[in-house]
């Protein structure tokens, strides 16, 4: 392929991908020709790349929906839970720097956050991210989204799998006994990971300095934004 794959697109869409491939090559081996008919070569390695990541996009579609399903059951994105008027992921000294933090740094005049909407407090925990990522803090951040997504997409990928085993494999159906308590414990590190998230992004929010960033003074060559 023309580039190497992003850490993003390792965890959450390759390696899921390439599970759910396996997968189906485990209850239909007559597909095995496709990419093993003369051993294992370097062009049955790629076409098996190239299915992997097709096949991780329909994992993470699955996924969404998973995880859609998961935060509604758990109350709400862990990420919105400081606007609960009781909340575990930040104490309520925190909550109150980090609304002042916002008014200062990002000058935005909010309303208190504990009882906000999160329909409203969602763009705001995205510029919050926004910030903590522009001042290369972000590295934890990312790796822990990258292992939530690594976890939601296995979880999806054995899910898909169940589905498949029950549907087009009577005889193999026995394995889902197998597959599905391992897709629940994925779910399980998904949710862990998500509410390490949300608690790392407002710390490293809360470690910032209070006055606004300077912008950079423009370069003598006009740059047009993109979009």
């Amino acid at each position: 392929m023309g580039k190497s794959f992003s850490f993003y697109e390792q965890t959450g869409v390759l390696i899921p991908g390439a599970t759910l491939v396996f997968g189906l090559l485990f209850f239909f081996p007559e597909f095995r020709q496709l990419f093993f008919s003369d051993g294992v070569s370097i062009g049955g390695l790629g076409l098996f790349l190239l299915i992997s990541y097709a096949a991780g996009h329909l994992a993470a579609a699955l996924g969404n929906l998973m995880e859609a399903c998961i935060w509604r059951l758990g109350g709400g994105r862990p990420a919105n839970w400081v606007t609960r008027a009781k909340g575990r992921l930040l104490s309520n000294e925190q909550i109150d720097s980090l609304e002042q933090l916002i008014k200062q740094r990002l000058r935005l005049d909010i309303s208190a956050i504990r009882g906000m909407n999160p329909d409203q407090w969602f763009p705001i925990s995205r510029q919050i991210y926004a910030d903590v990522m522009s001042h290369g803090k972000a590295g934890r951040i990312d790796s822990i989204v990258g292992n939530y997504s690594l976890n939601r997409g296995l979880a999806a990928a054995l899910l898909a799998l169940v589905l498949i085993s029950l549907a087009f494999s009577e005889s193999e159906s026995r394995y889902t006994l197998g597959l599905l308590p391992i897709a629940m414990i994925y779910m399980y590190r998904m949710y862990r990971f998500g509410v390490r998230y949300a608690s790392e992004l407002y710390v490293q929010f809360l470690l910032l300095p209070a006055q606004p960033p300077i912008p950079k003074r423009p370069n003598n060559v006009t740059r047009l934004p993109i979009g």
